[in-house]
């Protein structure tokens, strides 16, 4: 039998108290430098709920590469009416997301 227990050092990246999910997963997105994929994710998820259903509609592809957005579209009068608000557009997306994540818009 092993009458002596082996004494194990504190790990010094393990911290001692209790975290909630959303921070460790934000940890993690900072660690692995995920933060700059994870926002351009968000803003193509969030295209429908920031300039609404029947704009999302005529929308045919949405993607981000390099903070820039790039929209194609099915309509060119719409094309041109959100050519341009494109301001005004990057600001609704810097107040959902809470910083700023597109420099700018190109529509397709």
């Amino acid at each position: 039998m092993n009458q002596y227990k082996k004494y194990r050092k504190p790990d010094p990246n393990r911290k001692s108290e209790a975290s909630s999910v959303g921070d460790v997963l934000q940890e993690m997105i900072n660690s692995y430098k995920l933060n700059r994929k994870f926002d351009e994710a968000q803003v193509v998820t969030l295209w429908e709920k920031v300039l609404g259903k029947p704009i999302a509609d005529r929308t045919t592809n949405l993607y981000m590469k390099n903070q820039k957005l790039f929209v194609t579209l099915n309509s060119s009068v719409l094309k041109q009416e959100l050519n341009m608000s494109k301001l005004k557009i990057i600001q609704l997306f810097e107040e959902e997301v809470g910083k700023p994540v597109i420099k700018d818009i190109i529509f397709l």
